[in-house]
């Protein structure tokens, strides 16, 4: 019998069941509500952060914000809320 990995089983469970992707295999989630604020859910950790920029680790590769007068308003070991003036998004492997 096939051993099916963790990362696997999520992403079947995730398409037997018919739920998003972001609910079973802990893909990036990011919310944006206007150029202000942003919710990212099921990052890795913070490794850089700054007024104008925050680096965030994620499953797979680095997530990038890039603006003005950044704050991190709340962080949780898988959700960091940030809150500033957005100028852009930037993801790398």
């Amino acid at each position: 019998m096939k051993r099916i990995g963790k990362k696997n089983m999520r992403k079947w469970i995730s398409e037997w069941f018919d739920l998003p992707p972001d609910v079973a295999e802990e893909v990036p989630r990011l919310e944006m509500i206007g150029l202000s604020h942003l919710q990212v859910e099921n990052h890795r950790g913070v490794l850089s952060f700054s007024p104008q920029e925050l680096k965030l680790r994620m499953t797979e590769g680095y997530l990038t914000i890039l603006g003005d007068h950044l704050k991190i308003k709340a962080i949780t070991s898988d959700m960091v809320w940030v809150e500033g003036k957005m100028k852009g998004l930037k993801y790398t492997e």
